[in-house]
């Protein structure tokens, strides 16, 4: 079959859809997660875990994915982890305990994230800065479909069906990436490093990476932002369905409404991303995060429990992601052209670990409420906007533009 080319409007949607791989995963089960509690018999912890162990799982593929493609290619390792990702979602398909089905989350979730830590090196590949971030952007115009369209097929499925309808949707997803990738998806590196997995040559490269304070800015901001979005995905489903008493069939309602924020983020980012250039567009999201985030606390802790209360700051949130999330990595990818597999993959690794730890933090703190969750919410934020400020802002101008590596 023909490959798609590097300037096609088919190689966006592809490499959205492989962004949008996450929120999928993710969103398509949450409603079912009180369903999966009481399928179990398990406390509220058991069942998050079901999440946060797939992001931990994600954090630690990450790690892999990025140094074998800047060894072998993007394309076969992309496969491979794909593979992996339509195996686990079977197991956690036909799991009979919740202990297995975390297990299957945690392998679902290091098999998923070789598609955007792979989906972003392609586009370092082929791209400079600025086109970098404005290819982020119009690929997270189709990422942002998922999160709307996930949940609201994840509620579809559980009014007809049972806890586990909402993973057969998901193995049939990956069934048709794979089936995408193998088709008509190229390789995009020029020439693989053969020194790639070398020890030493990884121990050098990350290093190099860590010590660079333009990569640690960027990262530092993008991860906060997910941080919140960690935060927010870990407490949803209960905060609405349990809290907010909203009927099952209409969580998914909620939640896109929510997403529509992502989206149109992500339209209005490619549009103003030639008045703005990048760090401008950054500025706006991250002062975004910041206020959303703070509002959403807010009304918590002022008991204010309505829907509306949750929907439009988690709106305004998830609009400035869309306006942080391309530039942070565009920024922190951008010095590093020959090592952006394992610069995405080192990105990556914190960027859901510390959504990992944020999602746990807001189940052990969970009190019936939405505070814990609109706490940790606000607090990353806050946290995105303080690191721009303190960190990325104070870089010159001309070392964020020199290239490393």
């Amino acid at each position: 079959m023909a490959k798609i080319h590097r300037d096609s409007r088919w190689l966006i949607v592809l490499l959205g859809a492989l962004t949008a791989i996450g929120p999928f995963t993710t969103d398509t089960y949450i409603p079912a997660m009180p369903e999966i509690r009481d399928h179990f018999g398990v406390d509220m912890g058991s069942v998050q875990l079901t999440l946060s162990l797939a992001m931990l799982g994600g954090a630690i593929g990450q790690l892999f994915h990025g140094p074998l493609s800047d060894r072998f290619g993007r394309r076969p390792v992309l496969l491979g982890g794909l593979a992996i990702y339509v195996v686990a979602s079977c197991g956690c398909l036909f799991s009979s305990s919740i202990g297995e089905l975390i297990a299957a989350r945690f392998f679902q979730g290091f098999g998923s994230m070789a598609a955007p830590v792979l989906a972003r090196a392609m586009v370092r590949d082929l791209h400079e800065r600025d086109q970098v971030a404005r290819m982020l952007a119009l690929m997270g115009i189709v990422m942002g479909l998922g999160p709307i369209l996930a949940p609201i097929i994840g509620g579809v499925l559980l009014a007809w069906f049972d806890w586990r309808a909402s993973f057969v949707f998901i193995t049939l997803y990956g069934l048709v990436l794979t089936g995408l990738v193998w088709g008509f998806l190229g390789e995009s590196v020029r020439q693989t490093d053969p020194e790639a997995l070398h020890p030493a040559r990884m121990a050098r490269t990350t290093g190099l990476l860590l010590s660079n304070r333009v990569f640690v800015g960027y990262m530092l901001v993008n991860c906060f932002l997910f941080g919140g979005l960690g935060a927010y995905l870990s407490g949803v489903s209960f905060v609405v369905l349990r809290v907010l008493e909203v009927p099952t069939q209409y969580f998914g309602v909620v939640f896109g409404a929510i997403m529509t924020g992502n989206i149109s983020g992500y339209i209005l980012s490619a549009r103003i991303l030639k008045a703005l250039g990048a760090e401008g567009v950054l500025r706006l999201g991250v002062g975004g995060v910041a206020v959303a985030g703070v509002l959403l606390a807010g009304f918590a802790w002022a008991g204010v429990y309505h829907v509306v209360t949750l929907v439009m700051p988690m709106m305004l949130y998830m609009f400035c992601v869309a306006q942080t999330g391309p530039q942070a990595i565009a920024g922190a990818l951008t010095p590093f052209p020959r090592a952006a597999g394992t610069a995405s993959s080192i990105m990556g690794f914190f960027q859901s670990f510390t959504s990992a730890s944020v999602g746990m933090g807001v189940a052990l703190a969970f009190d019936g409420t939405p505070r814990a969750m609109a706490s940790f919410v606000g607090l990353m934020g806050v946290a995105t906007l303080a690191t721009y400020v303190l960190v990325v802002r104070r870089i010159p101008d001309e070392e964020r533009r020199r290239v490393h590596l």
